[in-house]
């Protein structure tokens, strides 16, 4: 293939602000039938990705303060530049958890778009797959209960440890972190059809609208945005901002069993699986759980180097005895630890017990923690393997290291997945490791 074909080829070009978000993006798009890599830098040389329809790259910007993500994006978004491709997409969570300082939004996709050369800056509001809903501009979510909340009423998200949602009205939630002057397009807009939608994108473009939230109430308002957004990507240079409803609106896919009849599976071996997450629904999952040995441990031992050696000793010793095993955080929150600083140490454990042992299977409940675990581990990169529960599929890991080249592993949030999640994976059916 010559030199540069690539530009050609590549649809899209993603990064993600977290790893759970960026493994749901992943998937999106592999069912949607595009060749596609989730990185954790920017691919070095570019060339290597030739063959992909689509590039991710993962990162922990979410955790980050704002001048710590702008720092971060910065030389990662001019190596994505030099793809040349006409869409680019800031993933960011489905429920637009963020603040101005702490997983800036704004400030992030103004230097993205910086980078990338986009003029406009197109925000979907929601994701109906995963029960998330932007109405007249205001986000709703799903709970574990079974009810929709608006976002500043949601049981977890509204008390958030790091970034509690306090405003509903996404339009005012990111002007607050630098777009004072965010349009909306509502519902009553898209529902007009695709012609109508695409001449209101080009009057606000014309009179100088450089960001503009959609609602998004169900599928069919994605399908129509998705239409319209690519066909001004034609002549305006577009950076999408959203969750994998993104990916879903731009390539959508009209058989959830495109890519593959692939079914989840696990290496032989045990499953470990760790708990950051001290959402309530992730507590549930672990109460669930029945097939494993189960340990809670308090967040202050794991920045005990004596604590955190008997921790780890234990744990080998479990899994090694063919024991299936999931730690997970108490819910003592009586401590002075940063959440950083904790999504740190939870990742430097987990690393210590994959490069000891050869696991089946690797699952991590809870975004930071999930981001920085992945980054600790050295993995190169991410590819798909199969869907498993929504917003969580089956991903694996490439990786110069025999212990973690092809490992299976689930990377979810803390409201993603069923209650029985964490049993569901100890059952995968078991495949050679040399599949």
């Amino acid at each position: 293939m010559v030199r540069g074909a690539r530009h050609l080829m590549t649809k899209i070009v993603f990064c993600a602000d977290d790893f759970t978000g960026a493994s749901d993006t992943l998937a999106t798009l592999a069912r949607a039938g595009l060749s596609t890599r989730l990185y954790l830098n920017a691919p070095a040389p570019l060339d290597s990705t030739n063959d992909l329809d689509a590039i991710g790259v993962a990162t922990s910007l979410r955790a980050l303060t704002v001048d710590d993500s702008v720092a971060t994006i910065g030389p990662l978004a001019d190596a994505l530049a030099r793809t040349k491709c006409g869409l680019y997409h800031f993933k960011v969570c489905s429920t637009f958890d963020s603040s101005p300082d702490i997983g800036n939004i704004a400030a992030v996709a103004d230097r993205y778009a910086q980078s990338v050369g986009t003029r406009w800056k197109a925000v979907i509001g929601g994701q109906p797959s995963l029960r998330r809903f932007c109405l007249m501009g205001n986000l709703f979510a799903g709970a574990g209960n079974g009810h929709i909340y608006r976002i500043d009423r949601h049981p977890v998200m509204s008390v958030h440890p790091v970034t509690p949602m306090h405003e509903a009205n996404l339009c005012r939630h990111l002007a607050a972190q630098g777009w004072p002057n965010i349009g909306l397009i509502d519902f009553t807009i898209i529902r007009k059809g695709r012609v109508a939608l695409i001449n209101e994108i080009r009057r606000r473009l014309d009179a100088g609208e450089c960001e503009t939230l959609f609602d998004v109430t169900d599928d069919t308002d994605l399908l129509t945005i998705g239409e319209a957004i690519r066909d001004i990507a034609k002549t305006v240079p577009t950076l999408c901002v959203g969750a994998s409803s993104v990916a879903q609106a731009l390539f959508p896919s009209f058989s959830p069993t495109v890519q593959s009849g692939a079914k989840a599976s696990r290496r032989a071996g045990p499953v470990f699986a760790f708990a950051g997450s001290r959402s309530s629904h992730t507590a549930g999952q672990v109460e669930n759980a029945s097939t494993y040995v189960k340990r809670s441990i308090a967040p202050k031992d794991l920045l005990d180097p004596a604590g955190v050696k008997v921790l780890i000793g234990d744990s080998l010793s479990t899994l090694n005895a063919g024991n299936h095993l999931l730690v997970s955080l108490s819910d003592d929150r009586n401590h002075d630890i940063g959440s950083h600083a904790l999504a740190r140490a939870s990742a430097a454990f987990i690393a210590q017990i994959c490069q000891n042992t050869a696991l089946g299977f690797l699952a991590i409940a809870g975004g930071d923690t999930s981001s920085l675990a992945v980054q600790e581990l050295g993995i190169n990169s991410l590819s798909f393997a199969a869907d498993f529960d929504a917003g969580a599929p089956v991903i694996r890991a490439h990786a110069d290291t025999p212990y973690l080249d092809g490992l299976p592993m689930l990377l979810k949030g803390g409201q993603m997945g069923k209650p029985d999640l964490f049993d569901n994976i100890s059952a995968l059916p078991i495949i050679p490791n040399n599949d």
